[in-house]
């Protein structure tokens, strides 16, 4: 019965039943885009960063750096940061950005840096890019944080709600 009801909890939620995050995680980061998600539209810029765990296992974020229109690199977090995780926005709508899921190289570089990571969409999804399983997970779907009001939803194709690093390589071919 337990088993059942937290299927169906995450159904309603949109949230995947393997991932392997606690409901304390995923209200954080939604939270903290919650806050960052005006920021990035208004500015029409990605924000990037890291979450962490300080001395009490509190959930924590770095400071976000201010990035480009389509891309962002983070500072480095301080030496006593217990990373769990990268962070970053894709900023405001665009017809000319496929910015509703992670890119090949958001994947890549999260699996690269040995870190899963968060991406927030101008749509209002969440995603979760697992570094060990090396696949983008939808975590939660439109409007599930602040989402930009220019937004339309057949700018682009649909949205799956996971792609591994082959998936994502062929939207990108598909885009261009």
């Amino acid at each position: 019965m337990k088993l059942l009801s937290a299927f169906i909890f995450s159904m309603l939620f949109f949230i995947p039943a393997a991932i392997a995050q606690d409901q304390n995680e995923i209200d954080f980061v939604i939270k903290f885009f919650d806050k960052l998600q005006p920021i990035t539209i208004a500015n029409e810029r990605e924000y990037c960063g890291y979450f962490g765990l300080d001395e009490n296992d509190n959930y924590i974020a770095t400071e976000p750096t201010r990035g480009e229109e389509g891309s962002c690199f983070a500072d480095e977090p301080p030496e006593d940061f217990a990373i769990f995780a990268s962070y970053h926005t894709h900023g405001a709508f665009s017809f000319y950005a496929d910015s509703e899921l992670p890119s090949s190289t958001d994947l890549e570089a999260d699996i690269s840096e040995g870190v899963d990571g968060y991406i927030s969409t101008p749509g209002g999804r969440i995603w979760f890019n697992d570094s060990v399983k090396e696949k983008a997970i939808l975590l939660c779907g439109r409007n599930c944080t602040v989402s930009d009001d220019r937004y339309e939803k057949d700018a682009n194709p649909p949205v799956r709600d996971e792609y591994d690093m082959e998936l994502l390589l062929k939207r990108d071919e598909m885009m261009d």
